[in-house]
């Protein structure tokens, strides 16, 4: 990352916010196509048993943390339960 992507603040990193700026028609096409991207969304209630490889579970973690919250605390607290009789109890 070079120095001018971020800034340093008590020896932290903070990324710059880098605000996108897109044309009338170019906002109304891609509200179109992230709501036809939605509307494909379903719920699913079948469950896989297939193996997901630690990495995904750690960028998902990830992302989920990025989430706003009051305060901007972000109380979260994520648990990765790889025990199959574990996961039935809960």
């Amino acid at each position: 990352m070079k120095t001018d992507d971020y800034i340093l603040i008590d020896g932290h990193k903070h990324i710059r916010y880098q605000q996108a700026v897109f044309s009338e028609d170019e906002m109304i096409n891609r509200s179109k196509k992230y709501y036809e991207w939605l509307t494909k969304r379903r719920s699913v209630r079948h469950f896989s048993d297939k193996s997901v490889p630690f990495e995904v579970i750690e960028n998902i973690i990830k992302a989920a943390s990025t989430a706003p919250s009051g305060a901007n605390k972000q109380p979260w607290t994520f648990c990765v339960v790889k025990n199959a009789e574990l996961k039935k109890k809960i």
